[in-house]
């Protein structure tokens, strides 16, 4: 029950300051500080995938999904949504081999994925944010990636 709690109250407040960082971009006033990816390693470099998100190839979406995914997803899919957290070591999926096509990219974001302790972000993403968020990763996706 306490974890519950904890998780809770977390979610609420990225949540809060979810509507602040949009309402900052929107307005130009916010350029965070993101840390440079390291270079891809032979093999993993990003690749050009098809892509059944509206919002894929769109430069504007896709920096504002990398504003997006350095707030809320950096902290356990990593720096290079390899998966690889700076707090957590090897813990999430790795993203950039995403495998299971942009419709369930947007159902996992929606509902999470409690067996993997993903929280659903429905209540705090609708599907355009997701689509954005989306249109950054298809950016790092490796030889085999599925964003169909």
């Amino acid at each position: 029950m306490r974890i519950a709690s904890i998780v809770f109250v977390s979610v609420v407040t990225l949540g809060v300051s979810y509507a602040g960082l949009l309402a900052a971009m929107e307005q130009g006033k916010l350029e965070p500080k993101i840390a440079p990816t390291q270079t891809a390693q032979a093999g993993d470099a990003p690749v050009k995938v098809p892509s059944s998100n509206p919002l894929s190839g769109d430069p504007e979406a896709i920096e504002l999904g990398k504003h997006l995914y350095f707030n809320w997803c950096v902290q356990c899919h990593g720096v290079k949504a390899d998966g690889d957290s700076p707090r957590f070591g090897k813990y999430a999926g790795n993203l950039t081999k995403f495998w299971r096509g942009y419709p369930e990219f947007v159902n996992t974001v929606k509902n999470g994925r409690p067996g993997k302790q993903m929280p659903p972000w429905k209540d705090f993403m609708d599907e355009d944010t997701i689509a954005k968020l989306g249109a950054y990763l298809e950016t790092l996706a490796v030889e085999g990636a599925n964003w169909q």
